[in-house]
C-alpha cells in the first residue's frame, strides 16, 4: 500500500506541473501570438512552457537586478540570443527562466526524493536538488546554444545556393545590390534571407555597401562568409569581377559542404557504439543466454 502511494503521489508531482504549464500555454497563445524567432519558427519548448513563470519574476524585478548584477554577461547572452534568432527574448528573461527552473527542479526532485528513499539516507534530499538546480541553471544556455549552431548550419547550407542566385542575377545586367535584393524578393524561407534583408535595410539607411556586408558577416559569425565578405570587399576595391570572385567563393563553399558532411559521416560508427551496447548488446546475450540458463536450471546446476 505504502508503494502504491508512493507511486501515485510520483506520478501527480509530474503530471500536475505538465497541466499547469498546459494551461499556461494555452492562456498566452494568443497573447503572445508574434513570439516568434527572426525566421518564423515557434520559441524552443522550454522557454514557451517557463514563459509566463519568467515573465512573472521579472515584474518583481529579477530580470533587472540579474542584468545590474553582471552587465558584461547580459551583452554576451544578448549576441546570442541574436545569433540563434530569438530577439524575442532579452537576457532578463532568461535569468528569470533561470531562476524559476533553479526553484521548480530542485523542489520538485527534494520531494520526490523524499518520497523514494527511506529515512536512514535523508542526505541524498539536498543532493538531489542541487543536481537538479545545476541542470535548471545550465538548460537554457543549452538550448540557446542548440539554436545558435542550428541556424549557423542553416546559413551555411544556403550560402552556395544564394550565391549561384546572386551571381546569376549580375549576369543578367544586375549590380551586386540589386542581385541582392532579387534574392530577397524570392522570399526563401530561411535566416539567411532575413540577414540580407537585414544588410538591405542598412544601405537604404546610408551604410556603404562594403560596410553592410562586414556588418552582416560579424552577426552571423560563420568564418567561410567572413571570408566571402572580405573577398566580395577587396574585389570592389581592386575593381575585379564580383561575378568570377562570387563563382569562386561558391565552388569553395561547396567543397567545405562536403567536407563537413564527410566528417559526420566519419563519425556515425563512434557514435553508434553507446546504443548498441545499450540496446542492442543485452537484448543479443538475452536471445542467447535464456535457453542456456533454462537447461541449466532443469539440471540443477547452481547457478547463484
Amino acid at each position: 500500500m505504502r508503494n502504491m502511494l508512493l507511486y501515485f503521489l510520483t506520478f501527480l508531482a509530474i503530471l500536475l506541473p505538465f497541466m499547469w504549464f498546459q494551461v499556461l500555454a494555452d492562456k498566452g497563445r494568443k497573447k503572445n501570438r508574434n513570439a516568434r524567432m527572426s525566421d518564423g519558427a515557434p520559441l524552443p519548448l522550454l522557454f514557451r512552457l517557463c514563459g509566463r513563470p519568467a515573465e512573472l519574476l521579472d515584474l518583481l524585478g529579477l530580470g533587472r537586478f540579474c542584468r545590474w548584477l553582471a552587465p558584461k554577461a547580459a551583452r554576451e547572452l544578448q549576441k546570442k540570443l541574436h545569433y540563434a534568432g530569438m530577439d524575442v527574448l532579452t537576457p532578463e528573461i532568461i535569468c528569470c527562466t533561470r531562476g524559476f527552473l533553479v526553484l521548480f527542479l530542485a523542489v520538485a526532485a527534494a520531494a520526490v526524493t523524499a518520497l523514494i528513499v527511506p529515512k536512514s539516507e535523508r542526505m541524498g534530499i539536498p543532493v538531489a536538488a542541487a543536481i537538479a538546480a545545476f541542470v535548471g541553471w545550465f538548460l537554457p544556455g543549452i538550448v540557446i546554444g542548440n539554436q545558435v549552431e542550428k541556424r549557423r548550419s542553416q546559413i551555411l547550407h544556403a550560402i552556395p545556393f544564394s550565391i549561384d542566385l546572386v551571381s546569376s542575377a549580375m549576369r543578367g545586367g544586375l549590380d551586386f545590390t540589386a542581385a541582392i535584393r532579387f534574392y530577397v524578393k524570392l522570399n526563401i524561407p530561411g535566416p539567411l534571407t532575413d540577414e540580407y534583408a537585414a544588410m538591405l535595410r542598412e544601405m537604404e539607411l546610408g551604410v556603404i555597401r562594403t560596410d553592410a556586408l562586414q556588418n552582416m558577416a560579424e552577426r552571423i559569425q560563420i568564418k567561410e562568409f567572413t571570408s566571402f565578405a572580405a573577398a566580395i570587399v577587396m574585389g570592389s576595391e581592386l575593381g575585379a569581377s564580383l561575378t568570377d570572385t562570387m563563382e569562386i567563393q561558391g565552388k569553395e563553399m561547396r567543397k567545405l559542404r562536403f567536407s563537413i558532411a564527410e566528417c559526420k559521416a566519419q563519425r556515425a560508427p563512434s557514435l553508434m557504439l553507446l546504443p548498441m551496447a545499450l540496446f542492442i548488446l543485452p537484448a543479443v546475450f538475452i536471445v542467447i543466454l535464456t535457453p542456456v540458463f533454462l537447461k541449466m536450471k532443469e539440471a540443477g546446476v547452481p547457478l547463484f
